[in-house]
């Protein structure tokens, strides 16, 4: 996450047991990873950048399905990053304010998943990974549209993106969008989304144990139903002129 990310919100203390389990078995990072999937899976990347990519669950899925790709992970979080090393010893790992930085070299594919709307400065996140993105490239947003709940807030997003806004942006940064799915109506937004807001979100951060991985299975299962041209989970794909 970068540092122009909500001021209330430690990342370094919530990668050290807060999210940890929500991105291995939370039904919304496993529909995170299969629809990056579905969004990569005609590129064969030679190289993947996952920025934001938290304990790396996302890059060692990407990576199952372009294993002769070379992947690389950021966040601005050191204890997300030291998780991602343990997860993918053979990867590469860099902390990375995406706001502020870019890595030296340059990437086929750019993945970055429930990050940007953490971010004030989206647009310099948007444009600096743009520019590490190789000719021909492409970079690939996953995000919130919709209405924002105020638990959303509480765990540091600083906007929900209008229909529409975040194509714009990624155009202002140079890409051009060849590929959007709208997914999660009506289970998981705005049922879900509801429910949680109306339980203050718990049970969805610490440890997991059995009872809380069964729910989160059954989750996974009921969301397949939901709608992939409607829905307030967004998947964006934009690619680099060559």
């Amino acid at each position: 996450m970068s540092s122009a990310a909500s001021p209330d919100v430690d990342y370094n203390a919530i990668w050290t047991g807060v999210w940890d389990d929500m991105r291995r078995y939370g039904p919304m990072a496993r529909h995170s990873w299969r629809l990056m999937r579905r969004m990569t899976d005609d590129l064969g990347p030679r190289s993947i950048l996952d920025v934001g990519g938290g304990e790396g669950s996302l890059l060692q899925a990407l990576s199952a399905v372009h294993p002769k790709a070379r992947v690389v992970g950021t966040d601005l979080a050191a204890t997300a990053v030291e998780l991602a090393r343990k997860l993918m010893p053979q990867a590469e790992f860099a902390v990375l304010d995406v706001v502020k930085d870019r890595l030296p070299q340059s990437f086929d594919l750019i993945v970055c998943s429930d990050v940007v709307e953490h971010i004030e400065d989206d647009q310099s996140a948007l444009n600096n990974m743009a520019a590490m993105t190789n000719p021909g490239g492409h970079v690939v947003i996953a995000t919130l549209q919709g209405r924002m709940r105020p638990f959303e807030r509480d765990v540091g997003h600083v906007r929900n993106y209008i229909p529409g806004e975040l194509e714009e942006k990624m155009r202002i940064a140079g890409l051009s969008v060849d590929r959007v799915i709208a997914w999660g109506f009506p289970f998981y937004s705005p049922l879900y989304r509801d429910f949680l807001q109306g339980i203050g979100n718990r049970g969805t951060t610490g440890k997991f144990g059995l009872i809380r991985k069964l729910m989160c299975h059954g989750l996974y299962a009921l969301f397949l139903l939901n709608s992939h041209t409607r829905g307030d989970y967004l998947f964006v794909r934009g690619r680099k002129a060559s």
